[in-house]
């Protein structure tokens, strides 16, 4: 990956990172992954982008988080001493981030790049329950907001962590938790042990924030026994990473309706231990931001082959895939060799052995003796040529090779084809292929470009057998001492099994049969040397073909198709992009984190 500036990484990243959420929303059954893949990118936006950028630690961001009804919007109001957070009986009823700060604080704390993602602020004030991408600022009057807690500290109430399918609401609550400092998680009495809220709790907690947990609405004698148990059944089985985990559990049980309504000073009895707690693990601001930050740090690098589990049945249905192309590949080769190069008799060679047998007579005046020998074998050529004619048969003429390759050629398309139609249903790869037949003219494509590349390999064949043949006798053209060698050793056996025939017998009538029988044999003899030269090397030429032909057809043709369904600017050709760019991102984050003081 090309070095890039930290701003630029972390949009990259985050990018890459939303992306694959969103990819993984298409999908059943991965809201929960979808919902890691979310807040992932949100601590990169949100946390390691602006420490990296060297942004002020303040403000010091405290999030509240918890299941439907818990009371939120009460845990809000009592940290901001306002009632500011509208406190409703409706599960849900909060649908986007709101932020409370002082009425005199800053606001530029919101401007740095990237912030809350896709959320945008809204200008005008609006209740919690709308229902957009959106994120709020109310500011509260310094005189109202006792203990001043909102002088470096803002406080975000919360959608409802209730179900993981909510595809709206759950972003906008892990983009807002992402950006915390501290978490303040709320359980109610009767659902403090809630099977989806406790999953949010512990995902949450991987990240290395503190949490302070805030128990509601039961009775104040009640209250040590459920802390107690929640300690138990809940906080016991959470991760407790360096830095973070919970922290501390409060109860505030059931308050009065003058206690809601004014909590800075009617509520100040659990009011204060829970700023106490807040303040602690806000202060200083730098080190806690660079808490946070560790804590993202270390969750992205110890998640990082967990954010791209979601891939993994993308990638399977892409192995299938190159499966599929590879097993049409290894048909369309058996079927070149077995209908076409195993029958391919390459006639240039038959050529080359006659050459080959003719350099091997005697040139010059040793042309006499050559044609006396040639004589002499007359009656043999004569009748071994009747007895060949009347045992042999036609040769059955083979199939071109053009038609073999094109017939080879479409049971590999449709190979493909059919298993597209057969697996479209079960995952959008094999649908992005079938479409691609049915609509995309992809058979044709391939057709056109099997063509392109036969043109080379009819080229490369030619000059390969040609070459092949010739130098069988050419070599021997070039070297003439081993070709004379040949020759004085081919005339010493012709000579060696005349005069030993001559000399055995004695010279009678029946040399006129031995003699030409002697010197057929050992011309017979040399021309199967020769010929087992030839047919060693006609079977490599087939060798080679075979070869030119993987090299030229096959093997390109094999590679653009196992490549095709993650190009032109498909969904797994950006699939592809983002998980090779995501782990070379997340490692270059870690070394820059590494290096910040």
């Amino acid at each position: 990956m090309e070095s890039l500036t930290a701003r630029a990484l972390t949009e990259q990243l985050a990018d890459d990172l939303g992306w694959l959420e969103q990819h993984c929303r298409k999908q059943t059954d991965h809201a929960r992954t979808a919902g890691r893949l979310r807040l992932a990118a949100a601590l990169v936006r949100n946390c390691i982008g602006p420490y990296l950028d060297e942004q002020s630690p303040l403000p010091i961001h405290v999030v509240v988080v918890g299941g439907a009804g818990a009371g939120k919007s009460t845990v809000a109001n009592l940290l901001s001493g306002a009632t500011a957070a509208e406190a409703n009986p409706q599960a849900g009823f909060t649908r986007h981030p709101i932020a409370y700060t002082s009425l005199t604080g800053p606001l530029n704390w919101t401007g740095h790049a990237g912030f809350l993602g896709p959320l945008q602020p809204l200008t005008q004030p609006s209740p919690s329950s709308l229902d957009e991408d959106v994120y709020q600022v109310r500011r509260i009057p310094s005189d109202v907001a006792s203990f001043d807690l909102l002088k470096d500290f803002i406080v975000w109430d919360c959608p409802d962590m209730t179900t993981w399918a909510a595809g709206s609401y759950i972003p906008r609550l892990l983009e807002a938790a992402a950006l915390a400092d501290v978490l303040v998680y709320v359980a109610s009495d009767e659902r403090y042990n809630d099977e989806v809220p406790t999953q949010f709790l512990n995902l949450l907690l991987q990240t290395g924030k503190p949490v302070v947990v805030c128990l509601m609405k039961m009775r104040e004698a009640d209250a040590p026994a459920l802390l107690a148990h929640f300690q138990k059944e809940v906080a016991d089985r959470m991760p407790r990473p360096s830095g973070g985990g919970i922290i501390a559990a409060l109860a505030i049980p059931h308050l009065t309706l003058a206690q809601l309504a004014d909590p800075s000073r009617q509520a100040a009895r659990h009011r204060i231990p829970l700023l106490n707690q807040v303040a602690v693990l806000g202060m200083p601001p730098l080190a806690a931001r660079r808490r946070t930050v560790a804590g993202a740090m270390q969750f992205l690098v110890r998640h990082a082959e967990q954010l791209l589990s979601v891939a993994q049945q993308d990638l399977r249905a892409l192995q299938s895939w190159q499966s599929v192309v590879a097993a049409g590949r290894a048909d369309f080769e058996q079927r070149y060799l077995r209908e076409y190069l195993t029958g391919e008799k390459f006639r240039g060679f038959d050529e080359a052995l006659v050459r080959l047998m003719e350099l091997l007579e005697l040139p010059g005046v040793g042309k006499v003796v050559s044609s006396t020998l040639f004589v002499l074998r007359l009656p043999y050529r004569l009748l071994k040529g009747a007895v060949a004619k009347a045992i042999s048969r036609p040769d059955a003429p083979g199939r071109p090779e053009q038609p073999i390759l094109d017939d080879a050629l479409n049971g590999w398309i449709d190979l493909l084809r059919k298993e597209a139609a057969r697996q479209g249903e079960h995952h959008a790869l094999w649908a992005h292929v079938a479409d691609g037949f049915h609509d995309g003219g992809l058979a044709e494509r391939i057709r056109e470009r099997f063509q392109q590349n036969y043109r080379q390999f009819q080229t490369g064949l030619t000059l390969e057998v040609d070459r092949t043949a010739r130098a069988i006798y050419e070599q021997l053209e070039k070297t003439p001492a081993v070709l004379n060698t040949l020759r004085g050793g081919k005339f010493a056996l012709d000579a060696a099994a005349v005069t030993g025939t001559l000399l055995a017998g004695g010279i009678n009538w029946h040399d006129f049969i031995l003699v030409p029988l002697v010197a057929s044999f050992t011309h017979q003899l040399v021309e199967l040397l020769g010929r087992s030269v030839v047919e060693s090397q006609r079977e490599q030429t087939r060798e080679r073909q075979q070869a030119l032909m993987k090299q030229y057809l096959s093997t390109p043709l094999a590679d653009w198709l196992t490549q095709w369904p993650a190009t032109g600017g498909s969904d797994f050709e950006r699939l592809q992009l983002a998980l090779r760019r995501i782990p070379e991102a997340i490692g270059q984050l870690e070394k820059r984190h590494a290096t910040m003081p």
